[in-house]
């Protein structure tokens, strides 16, 4: 397992940052609803006059020097408000800086591998039956006028319980101690920004996924309560004028986000141009990675068409793919997996259009359209699925004649043909075309909020519905839950791992 620091020092360095926190109020948003953050963060204009990505590195504190205008009420003189802050001690003034918030996280899982040629007895995959999590969640935050700091350590205590294949009846219980997500960032004239650290970088409209983004396959929307790891980035923010921002942007390592199939980690060097117009906003994004010179050319922009519809659209399009794709050869069941668009010259775009209409109630719904031109085609599809049914009837076959000599041979020569082919496609999308269709609405009642989502697989007619609501209890606590439900064959992509995936948890916020 890979720490980061020993638990220790992260009891240490928890304690010593949340002690002078302990005599002040609690802070204004410690019960804000994640959903309606998320929405917040969805549909809100992204202006690029403060920080045009969206990142969990950090949050917007206002030191004492900068008071907000909400803070002014009809009843308070602003210069009784500015003399109270002048008489405040120095030690006073630095502690205004400092924030924290903290988030635990109590749930259990069940899901319900299917037997398919994708994860034969679940012997491949070896999905547990059930799982039970606890999540510690702190965050720092030190925010002044020219230096902001942020930490989030993170502690994880994970146990297993595997009902199917050959690990049946077995448990097992682990934890994992790590620092996700730390930024810090200085502030030249509010028009330069220098930082560095490990965050979540994020950008774009989009639901299903976020093709112009270089660096993260998933945005984190399609279950708000999963914590994307964290990549280190190296970031440069220049402000010319009040509608236009650019970044330069590499990402120095992996950090918590571990590439598929154990790949070398490659920098990735990024130009992003930002623009804030007044009925929408846009971006390209020009992207490139160190060791080849296969140029991304990314993009997405929003339009506010009226006071309840909102159109956007986001893509990107580059030459060839670093996917693995199944290749006919010599090999045991006549073909393997390989990276054979790697090279070419073909334009192989991922386009998303989509929209978003608000009711007057407060619920939205979201429609949107995804073209992956790096999935695979309906030849690819087919090739591959018939090579994996081959070679799960032989593991069948090993199965029911387990001792004989001929099974052992064959068992021996899966083994050898699995641990050559890749475990990750390097696809988030597997096949073409897609469609989502969402019902997202917070505060019903002043304490619920729902998320209703249905996912097509237009090529081979998979499907997938998902459902997540969260039920405030109080100030501090909230019951959540999610639910999965896949529908399709076998030999499809929805229908192919999980029949079902269910959470439950509750939720301790501070």
């Amino acid at each position: 397992m890979k720490k980061y620091f020993s638990k220790k020092d992260f009891f240490i360095i928890t304690v010593l940052v949340m002690v002078p926190f302990l005599w002040m109020p609690n802070p204004a948003g410690a019960t804000e609803n994640l959903h309606e953050e998320f929405v917040d963060a969805q549909y809100s204009s992204q202006s690029p006059k403060v920080l045009p990505e969206e990142t969990s590195g950090s949050t917007s504190n206002n030191p004492v020097e900068e008071i907000p205008r909400e803070a002014f009420s009809a009843n308070e003189n602003i210069d009784d408000i500015v003399l109270e802050t002048e008489k405040m001690t120095p030690l006073q003034r630095f502690k205004n800086y400092f924030s924290a918030d903290l988030q635990l996280l109590a749930y259990g899982i069940a899901q319900d591998p299917v037997e398919s040629s994708r994860n034969p007895n679940n012997d491949f995959l070896e999905i547990p039956h059930y799982r039970a999590d606890l999540e510690i969640k702190p965050d720092f935050y030190f925010d002044t006028n020219y230096l902001e700091l942020s930490a989030k350590p993170r502690a994880k205590f994970d146990f297993r319980l595997w009902e199917e294949g050959m690990r049946e009846g077995d448990t097992e219980g682990k934890d994992d101690w790590y620092l996700n997500e730390w930024l810090v960032r200085l502030n030249g004239w509010n028009r330069l920004f220098v930082s560095y650290g490990r965050v979540n970088l994020q950008w774009g409209p989009s639901f299903l996924v976020s093709p112009s983004n270089p660096f993260f396959s998933d945005n984190g929307r399609g279950n708000t309560y999963a914590e994307v790891q964290g990549m280190d980035f190296a970031r440069l923010l220049l402000v010319p004028h009040s509608d236009w921002s650019i970044s330069l942007i590499v990402n120095t390592d992996e950090g918590r986000n571990t590439l598929p199939n154990l790949e070398t980690f490659e920098k990735i060097y990024a130009l992003k141009i930002d623009y804030t117009g007044r009925n929408g906003y846009g971006s390209l994004i020009y992207s490139k990675k160190e060791s080849n010179q296969t140029d991304k050319m990314g993009f997405f922009g929003v339009w506010t068409a009226s006071d309840a519809l909102l159109l956007y659209t986001e893509g990107s399009a580059r030459k060839g793919s670093h996917a693995w794709y199944p290749v006919k050869d010599s090999s045991r069941f006549g073909a393997s997996l390989q990276q054979s668009h790697r090279d070419e010259d073909d334009i192989r775009p991922s386009i998303l259009a989509g929209g978003a209409y608000t009711f007057f109630n407060g619920g939205t719904l979201t429609l949107e359209y995804l073209y992956n031109g790096l999935g695979y085609d309906k030849d690819e599809a087919n090739l591959a699925f018939s090579t994996l049914q081959e070679a799960s009837d032989a593991y069948y076959r090993t199965i029911n004649k387990k001792n004989s000599r001929w099974a052992l041979k064959t068992k021996e020569d899966l083994l050898d043909y699995l641990s050559s082919q890749p475990t990750d496609p390097g696809l988030r999308f597997l096949r073409r075309n897609y469609g989502m269709l969402q019902y997202h609405q917070v505060n019903i009642f002043n304490r619920l909020a729902i998320t209703l989502r249905w996912t097509q697989n237009f090529d081979d007619g998979s499907g997938q519905l998902f459902g997540l609501f969260s039920y405030s209890l109080g100030d501090y606590w909230d019951i959540y839950g999610t639910a999965a439900v896949n529908v399709g064959n076998e030999d499809t992509e929805y229908g192919g791992v999980l029949n079902y995936q269910a959470m439950l948890g509750i939720k301790f916020n501070l």
